[in-house]
C-alpha cells in the first residue's frame, strides 16, 4: 500500500501533468515540454514500475505482463 508521502508525491505529479496538458500552448512550447519531461519522468517511472506495480495483486501483474507480450 502506498504511504502517505507517496500519495502526496503522486498528487503533485498529477497536478503538474494536468497543468501541462490543460493548455495546448504548454505542450507545443519545446522548452516547457522538455522541462516538464525532465521534472516528471523520474516520478512517472518510479510510480509505474516500482510503487504502483508492487501494490498490484500478483494476478493483475500477470495479466498486464500477458497483455504486453501480445503487443
Amino acid at each position: 500500500m502506498m504511504t502517505q508521502e507517496q500519495q502526496l508525491r503522486l498528487y503533485r505529479l498529477m497536478e503538474k501533468l494536468n497543468w501541462f496538458f490543460h493548455q495546448e500552448m504548454h505542450y507545443l512550447d519545446k522548452e516547457i515540454a522538455e522541462q516538464t519531461a525532465r521534472e516528471c519522468y523520474p516520478e512517472i517511472r518510479e510510480f509505474t514500475y516500482d510503487i504502483l506495480w508492487n501494490d498490484l495483486p500478483k494476478e493483475v501483474q500477470e495479466q498486464i505482463m500477458d497483455e504486453e507480450e501480445s503487443l
